[in-house]
């Protein structure tokens, strides 16, 4: 028989597996180019958690480069400030931006320069020859690059985009955005826009060692987070199920909560939240009935058994393995969906309570054993002309 634990032995494990899979998140560094006055800052403040660029903090590595980055925070941006087209200055920042991408390719991968932000003003309706030659250098160092055009107020096409797609220019992809909203008169705003574009493509440009890193900190797609969730979530799933074909009497239970507490642990940091003891306790608290009780791992996958109809019967011989895989699978992606539905109330400055939080849980995970689904709901998406919808806080 295997050993059970108690609800303090629970978290700790959850902890433990936390900090673990905070260690393996990776490192992701960015480069952004572009003149003074076109929207960087704004830019990595609207993707990045912790506005990244605040004025100031950035700290000069050579003349012409800062770095931003902050304790604890796995993505660093390197940045060109005051970056004025002439002859002479960018020559200096052209050589000092191809010492750091060739000095960082001597480290360890996780200090390369992974993907490289050009930024031009999208009012400005042009790009500079010197630019041109620029991109054209900047592709020898194979760095892919993105380039941004800010401060683009209409999502259709403009003829300048237009135009650049016919340069064929050594991009990667060109991108307009509009990294905050922007007031035209009083009656009309036009919203932010196209970040998660920015975010997805910046994706799949990205090394292996980079990517954990970069979905845990940028805040501008959430389906995005919530996609790299669910693979691991189909990995401890696989896990699972190998856990429950053991035909021990139920002796399984404990390891499989285990492994169910790794992959909750590992959601959490893509998501990028802390490790919060009080949300993690009333959590399991809901699922068990009660908290401070020992024989934790059997009875939360008793509870869990019981919202399987007619597998409560399951309780008293062994776990089979597809059993298994499907309450991890519902548990994985329930969690998934709330933490979704968190960040959205944190980005409208909302707050959920936690008795809701934990009602939302329970009620998600009902769902999707009951509706069999196995992958995450498509999102709904709001009408033009329609108000946004609020979430239902206590």
């Amino acid at each position: 028989m295997s050993e059970d634990f108690s609800f303090d032995e629970l978290l700790n494990k959850s902890f433990a597996a936390f900090t673990e899979a905070e260690n393996q998140v990776g490192q992701c560094n960015v480069l952004v180019i572009g003149k003074t006055g076109v929207g960087k800052s704004t830019l990595i403040n609207a993707v990045f958690r912790d506005r990244l660029a605040e004025t100031g903090v950035g700290r000069p590595i050579t003349q012409g480069i800062r770095q931003y980055t902050k304790p604890n925070c796995p993505i660093t941006v390197y940045d060109t400030p005051g970056l004025e087209l002439n002859a002479e200055q960018i020559k200096i920042v052209q050589l000092n931006v191809a010492k750091l991408i060739d000095d960082q390719r001597l480290l360890h991968p996780a200090e390369h320069i992974h993907v490289i932000w050009y930024c031009i003003n999208h009012g400005a309706k042009r790009i500079e020859p010197l630019e041109e030659i620029w991109l054209k250098e900047i592709e020898i160092k194979d760095v892919p690059v993105i380039l941004v055009l800010t401060q683009t107020a209409s999502k259709k096409p403009s003829e300048f985009f237009k135009e650049l797609e016919h340069l064929n220019l050594p991009v990667s992809q060109i991108i307009p955005v509009l990294a905050q909203p922007e007031e035209i008169d009083d009656d009309y705003t036009v919203k932010a826009h196209s970040l998660d574009r920015l975010v997805d493509y910046t994706f799949q440009l990205l090394p292996e060692v980079a990517k954990k890193a970069f979905v845990k900190e940028q805040i501008a797609s959430i389906s995005l987070k919530a996609n790299m969730a669910f693979k691991y979530v189909t990995g401890y799933v696989a896990g699972s199920a190998i856990v429950g074909a053991t035909p021990i009497p139920f002796a399984d239970a404990p390891i499989l909560v285990t492994v169910q507490t790794a992959m909750i642990a590992n959601i959490t940091v893509i998501f990028g939240l802390p490790f919060d003891k009080g949300f993690i306790s009333a959590m399991f608290s809901t699922i068990t009935g009660a908290s401070g009780m020992t024989a934790v791992g059997r009875s939360i996958v008793a509870n869990l058994l019981k919202m399987i109809p007619g597998a409560g019967s399951v309780v008293g011989g062994a776990i089979a393995g597809a059993t298994a895989a499907t309450l991890t699978l519902a548990l994985g992606l329930a969690y998934i969906e709330l933490l979704k539905a968190y960040i959205k109330a944190q980005i409208n400055g909302e707050k959920i309570s936690l008795p809701t939080l934990t009602k939302m849980f329970i009620e998600l995970y009902n769902d999707y054993l009951q509706s069999g689904l196995k992958t995450l709901k498509e999102e709904k998406q709001t009408p033009p002309n329609s108000p946004p919808k609020n979430i239902n806080i206590d």
